[in-house]
């Protein structure tokens, strides 16, 4: 579902309490359409489609998330303790952390402005998080180390014994009979 635009949230249209009473239906067909004001005592209230109330919720949580990695993030460049949850920042280097948060903070604009899905900011925070678990465990050091040095491969003679590659062809024509 598409989020609505920030001007739409709060339109021209205002009716009161007592309208809303009065012409339910008619008032609830406009709010179809957009988001529209009650009015009643001095407060006002936003009647919207419950999807649409779904997304602002989801979009804020979503924001919330996204600062926090942020926050976290420029508290680890500063040298400043991380809390718990983000220890897994304090892995990169000031570098790292910066690309971190240039990237996080571009996918939120976009995500903010509908060009990105909120799934694509989630899922870029996961995959720095992965990487940084991955660093902690020093599998990928350990398996750097293992690699053996380049080998030059084998010709094919060295692979199927002392034939020639003309006896093993030779060898498979007569196989097949």
């Amino acid at each position: 579902m598409a989020a609505i635009a920030s001007d739409a949230v709060f339109s021209d249209e205002v009716f009161t309490a007592t309208e809303l009473n009065r012409r339910g239906g008619a008032i609830l067909d406009r709010a179809r359409r957009r988001p529209i004001t009650i009015s009643r005592n001095n407060e006002q209230f936003a009647l919207l489609r419950r999807e649409q109330a779904a997304c602002l919720v989801g979009t804020v949580t979503r924001i919330v998330r996204a600062v926090a990695v942020l926050s976290e993030a420029n508290a680890a460049i500063t040298g400043s303790q991380v809390s718990e949850p983000f220890k897994w920042l304090q892995v990169y280097e000031r570098d790292d952390l910066q690309k971190l948060v240039a990237e996080v903070l571009q996918a939120t604009r976009k995500a903010a402005s509908n060009e990105y899905d909120w799934d694509e900011v989630e899922a870029l925070i996961h995959e720095w998080r992965e990487s940084a678990i991955v660093a902690q465990s020093g599998v990928l050091d350990a398996a750097v180390q293992e690699l053996p040095e380049e080998l030059p491969l084998e010709s094919p003679e060295e692979v199927w014994g002392t034939a020639s590659l003309d006896e093993a062809k030779a060898e498979c024509q007569m196989a097949r009979g």
